[in-house]
């Protein structure tokens, strides 16, 4: 099952869908699972008729290789004959051994990373040329995969679901942010790779002291290693942390909200980044670049950012700092927008919307693959 967005959006979709009534099943194409894993699967089990298998897991040791893995999820998709197949992801074994069963009634992929598809390795040509439907997290991102693939029929949005703060934790009334010192606490929160931007946003500060009392680095990665060092080197402990994983539930929400903003200076390849949406069910702004799906975030209590302009995030981070300390960002519309638009409660609304008109009129059986 893993514990990134993807993971995390099969998760609650599927508690969306056996809540509605509907049979789940779910066909991972990850690692070996562990026991976190485990108890994932267990919990989806409590909730609904669901049922989980690893597809390169043969049981023991061994890993089962690539072929061997593809004739295990035509076995399975013969015996359990969905009527949708609904994959997310790259990875050939993702579409090929669906679309080689003839066991499903119908192939959708669900895009949630750009959208952009490029060269012909890359899997999701397959999806192009053997599915019969294409939905997307944003629309930014199915306009991308429609200019990158030719594809010519209409791609529906639907977005992935975040961890449902209002349902894994209480989150309090938002309240009107009070600013010390004209001064605002900032945090990120991502995987630590470079298109991300967290050491570009650490090399910031000489800018950013300006209008921030403190700035948090929360996340793990490749550059977490370099940004410790970084704080070290410059002498900014106490005012720049690096901190490593953040946890989930409650205590993310109570670590969210001790924020004035968040920050996500990606310009990488984006989806639709789910911790904006966790952040502003919390009812913190944030600022971010308008790469991807981000988009279709937009309100008027957050700032993106046009990508083409790097140089204007920090610019960005000011006028929103200036905003917070006049009263201007009103925290409760905020946190407002997020649950008519992305709580678990107008998701699985939209899903299970989305599956009655593609499924069959009767209660049908739905496969999701991650």
């Amino acid at each position: 099952m893993g514990r990134g967005g993807v993971q995390t959006h099969f998760y609650w979709l599927t508690r969306a869908l056996t809540a509605a009534g509907h049979e789940v099943q779910i066909y991972s194409l990850g690692g070996r699972p562990d026991e976190r894993d485990r108890q994932r699967e267990l919990e989806l089990s409590q909730h609904g008729n669901v049922s989980v298998w690893h597809v390169y897991d043969n049981g023991d040791l061994a890993r089962l290789n690539s072929l061997a893995a593809a004739h295990k999820l035509v076995a399975l998709l013969k015996t359990y004959q969905p009527d949708v197949y609904l994959a997310s992801g790259t990875g050939w074994n993702l579409f090929l051994p669906a679309w080689l069963s003839r066991a499903c009634r119908k192939l959708v992929f669900h895009e949630v990373m750009s959208g952009e598809v490029v060269g012909r390795s890359d899997s999701r040509w397959a999806a192009r040329w053997l599915f019969c439907e294409i939905i997307a997290q944003a629309q930014p991102v199915a306009n991308n995969f429609a200019r990158s693939t030719g594809w010519k029929r209409p791609i529906q949005i639907l977005p992935a679901f975040p961890e449902p703060l209002e349902i894994t934790a209480t989150v309090p009334v938002a309240v009107p942010t009070s600013i010390r010192n004209g001064r605002a606490r900032a945090a990120l929160f991502s995987r630590l790779v470079p298109h991300k931007g967290a050491f570009w946003l650490v090399q910031q500060w000489t800018r950013l002291q300006y209008v921030l009392s403190e700035l948090h680095i929360y996340g793990t990665g490749p550059e977490e290693d370099v940004i410790r060092q970084f704080i070290h080197n410059q002498n900014l402990s106490g005012r720049v942390f690096c901190h490593g994983a953040y946890p989930g539930g409650q205590a993310y929400v109570d670590l969210l909200r001790c924020f004035d903003l968040t920050l996500l200076p990606t310009l990488g390849a984006e989806g639709a980044p789910l911790v904006l949406l966790e952040s502003m069910a919390c009812g913190v702004p944030f600022v971010s670049f308008n790469v991807g799906g981000i988009p279709d975030y937009a309100n008027p209590d957050c700032i993106i950012c046009n990508a083409v302009a790097p140089d204007s995030f920090v610019p960005a981070v000011e006028r929103m700092v200036h905003s917070l300390k006049a009263g201007e960002i009103i925290t409760n519309r905020l946190s407002a927008f997020y649950l008519e638009k992305f709580s678990f409660a107008a998701l699985s609304k939209e899903w299970c919307e989305w599956f009655a008109r593609t499924g069959r009129n009767e209660s049908f059986k739905q496969k999701s693959a991650d």
